[in-house]
């Protein structure tokens, strides 16, 4: 679970909340206020304690950027309107987890109202002097130290990202912060540093055993007996849960003046109540406030909101035209409204992608001089390095390149490979090349692809994988030089057109 959590804040990158600024932070914060507001009263009514019930206000105001995030990366949805502004406010809501998980440490059984609320002002002063520090250290110093490390040495950046993780979670547990949120804490650190994607592609095999160990682990927790004994209370006590969230998110985008089905579109993506309830739920079991069977209940209606979450997405666009067709046929006043003050105008975000765009995989010494052509050309395109040194350098020279192993899936799904038109293989071992064929046909099985290779054994092997281009650098070489050879020894351009193409069919090329 505390590596789970670590991944998390890894992926909260604070350059991403600022793409959609005030609808993130505003949008985000409203959305936890109001829908936290209205879950409190409806526990309330449903009897719970006034402790319990503020603690799942805090804890079914989240909703699941585990879930969520997959479904949208699936999609291919991460850089449209909807699936960035939808991470957007998951990440948000990650980052508001420290805060709460802070306040939620301020309560225990044996605590007087004096007390609590002494705590609560308290550990509020203390979470935003976390997040300060945080935001600072993680901007200013542990970038800077960890760009110098990467200069020499891949494994030294791994073995000091190691260090900086177990001395992130000494520090922020010596401040009394729960192991989960200094693990949050130490991820978010990381995460603000160019070599966050490294990071994540390292320990994304981790991330998916340890997803499905929690999911399972999270399932054993509930005995089926009381699923069975408590069924009505689960199922409608879960349901006003999440629709109050569905409705808080969707007036607050329409408000926003976003077109009403992306409103609705986005509360089908963040309706459901995410694995961070669990986290804070159990914080207050620990304390004393959650009792057993309430905790039970808590962990029955957020598996019960994770089932429902890929079928509502799945159907989103269906039921929006459905609703809409019978808001025309049986209230005409509201779709008049509708379609004259809320839909008149479009968002006002476009969409940010990258779409036909060419994609160069190793920018050494043959990837430069492609990149530097394409640029000439003034067409666009994106590399990948592993080496930060040739990073640091082609982005002072303005070329848009990421730093990261082009052989994970995830660097790949980043660059946006599956809205590409050509994947450039430029990296010199067989393994990689492999591996990046293979891992760009999964996300874009039309894309063309280039690449090179050093024997001839090879060719038929990248072949096989779908490369619709193979280039031999010794052989592309040994033909300019039969060229030039050619040319000085009188022989006329047609023979030797003639003779070249006379090798290539012998090599294999065409």
């Amino acid at each position: 679970l505390i590596l789970l959590v670590f991944t998390i804040g890894l992926e909260t990158n604070f350059d991403r909340l600022k793409k959609f600024g005030k609808f993130v932070f505003l949008g985000g914060t409203l959305q936890l206020a109001i829908s936290g507001l209205f879950i409190f009263f409806l526990s309330f009514l449903f009897g719970f304690s006034f402790l319990e019930s503020f603690f799942f206000a805090m804890a079914f105001s989240l909703s699941s950027t585990a879930v969520v995030a997959k479904i949208i990366q699936d999609r291919g949805e991460e850089n449209s309107l909807l699936g960035g502004l939808a991470i957007g406010i998951l990440l948000f809501q990650d980052l508001a987890l420290v805060p709460l998980l802070i306040i939620s440490s301020s309560f225990g059984s044996h605590f007087t109202g004096l007390r609590i609320v002494k705590n609560i002002v308290f550990n509020i002063i203390k979470a935003g002097g976390v997040l300060v520090f945080v935001y600072y250290f993680g901007r200013k110093i542990i970038p800077l130290i960890l760009n110098k490390i990467a200069f020499h040495s891949r494994e030294l950046l791994n073995l000091s990202i190691i260090l900086s993780i177990s001395l992130s979670l000494l520090f922020f547990s010596s401040l009394h912060i729960s192991g989960l949120l200094a693990a949050f804490l130490s991820g978010l650190l990381l995460g603000q540093t160019l070599e966050h994607r490294h990071i994540f592609s390292e320990i994304r095999p981790y991330r998916d055993v340890l997803a499905i160990i929690f999911f399972t682990f999270l399932g054993t927790t509930i005995k089926a007996s009381f699923i069975i004994s408590h069924l009505p209370q689960i199922v409608i006590f879960g349901l006003l849960v999440m629709m109050v969230k569905f409705l808080a998110i969707l007036i607050i985008f329409i408000f926003f003046r976003f077109h009403t089905r992306v409103a609705f579109s986005l509360a089908s993506y963040l309706f459901q109540i995410g694995e961070g309830a669990f986290i804070v739920v159990f914080q207050g079991f620990k304390e004393g406030i959650v009792s057993h069977q309430d905790y039970y209940l808590a962990a029955s209606i957020t598996v019960l909101s994770l089932i429902l979450t890929p079928l509502l997405i799945a159907r989103k666009d269906k039921i929006y035209w459905q609703i809409k067709s019978l808001i025309k046929k049986y209230l005409p006043f509201l779709d008049s409204y509708i379609k004259q003050r809320l839909d008149r105008d479009l968002p006002t975000i476009g969409p940010l992608y990258l779409k036909n765009h060419i994609v160069i995989c190793g920018y050494g010494r043959v990837g430069k001089y492609i990149g530097r052509a394409l640029l000439l050309a003034n067409i666009p395109f994106i590399a990948i390095d592993y080496s930060f040194q040739t990073v640091e350098r082609a982005r002072r020279e303005g070329i848009n390149i990421v730093y990261g192993d082009p052989t994970e899936i995830d660097v790949l799904d980043y660059v946006e490979v599956d809205k590409a038109s050509i994947l450039v293989v430029a990296v010199p071992d067989k393994f990689s090349q492999e591996a990046i064929v293979i891992n760009g046909r999964r996300l874009n099985k039309k894309i063309i692809i280039f690449a090179r290779v050093h024997h001839e054994d090879d060719q038929r092997r990248m072949r096989d994988l779908g490369v619709k281009v193979v280039v031999q650098p010794e052989f592309e070489a040994s033909l300019s030089v039969i060229r030039k050879i050619l040319y000085l020894e009188n022989v006329s351009r047609e023979v030797i057109k003639n003779k070249i193409k006379r090798l290539k069919i012998e090599h294999g090329t065409i």
